[in-house]
């Protein structure tokens, strides 16, 4: 394989809408090959939009000009955290070590995917002295067979509702951020982070489930954004379960998630996805006991001695149910 080069996209050189089409493409190829997105949500929007800001992108092309690698730093969550992505026709020949040397000092790599692509991210990881500093499970159950969830049962003065836009986008805005505080990436969404997933073809705010005050109905205290991607599929994701802090303790984040569940069941899909921290214990025994099980883990890696607490890089997040 020629020897690659890497070129650097930011504010001052942003990414070309080819460049961006480019590396969709490849992440595309990369997905068909290894069975799993190597791009999480967030990433993949970025390139979209040729966000820039706080977010590099890095390129590694062949003396030919073709693109063999893709790397995405992001710096707007804390220390730097990254992914990378190398076409499967140029690995194992320094495409992905190349891009790893540029990434900025102190940078979290994750690692999506589960069999042979997790077992040659963790080699990669390992060849870069790289250790495991987080782990992000994916949980799953069918909506059609298995466990029953038990029936809806919300505290007196409330009501559910479905989000309507141009209504409710800046409530909602306050409710997540107010819900993840402790959260820099999921917390910070502004109204253009909302405004880009409102615009992807999966959106649907039948999905978003609003549980607000009977008598005040703009006051939200706790949503359930589900989400079926492709909208044609046949599995849904439990994508962002929110709840008020101030209405913690009264059963909401449980409540909410099994109306998210009735709607993706009443459309007929066949299973439901979700992603949770392992270390959101209270979540992780919530789920499990609504009949989810692991399906894979996503793993973060990082230099020795950096802080693996501060921050975090996938799309969407968790809340533990209150």
């Amino acid at each position: 394989m020629p020897r690659q080069t890497v070129a650097l996209r930011d504010a001052t050189h942003p990414l070309t809408p080819e460049e961006a089409a480019a590396v969709l493409a490849l992440a595309a190829d990369a997905a068909a090959a290894d069975g799993s997105e190597p791009l999480s949500e967030q990433f993949r929007l970025s390139v979209r939009a040729s966000e820039h800001g706080d977010v590099v992108h890095l390129l590694a092309r062949g003396a030919d000009g073709r693109l063999l690698g893709y790397a995405q730093a992001r710096t707007d969550d804390g220390p730097p955290s990254a992914e990378l992505v190398v076409a499967p026709v140029a690995r194992r020949a320094g495409v992905g070590t190349a891009l790893l040397q540029r990434l900025p000092d102190g940078t979290r790599l994750w690692s999506h995917g589960s069999g042979e692509a997790a077992e040659a991210a963790s080699a990669f990881a390992t060849a870069g002295r790289l250790v495991p500093v987080r782990a992000l499970h994916v949980m799953g159950r069918s909506l059609r067979s298995g466990p029953a969830w038990p029936s809806v049962a919300l505290a007196p003065g409330y009501a559910v509702r479905s989000f309507q836009p141009g209504r409710d986008e800046e409530a909602w805005l306050r409710l997540n951020a107010d819900a993840f505080a402790s959260h820099p990436e999921q917390g910070s969404w502004t109204r253009a982070d909302l405004d880009l997933r409102m615009a992807e073809p999966w959106w649907d705010p039948e999905g978003l489930i609003l549980v607000v005050e009977d008598d005040r109905p703009d006051a939200l205290a706790a949503s359930h954004w589900t989400k079926v991607d492709p909208p044609e599929g046949d599995v849904g994701e439990v994508y962002v379960v929110a709840v008020s802090p101030d209405r913690q303790g009264q059963g909401l984040g449980r409540a909410v998630t099994v109306l998210g569940l009735d709607h993706l069941r009443s459309r007929g899909l066949d299973r439901v996805l979700l992603y949770v921290d392992e270390e959101n214990v209270a979540a992780v025994r919530t789920y499990s006991a609504l009949g989810f099980e692991d399906v894979e883990v996503h793993r973060q890696f990082a230099r020795p001695g950096v802080d693996e607490r501060a921050g975090d890089a996938t799309g969407s997040f968790r809340q533990p149910p209150g």
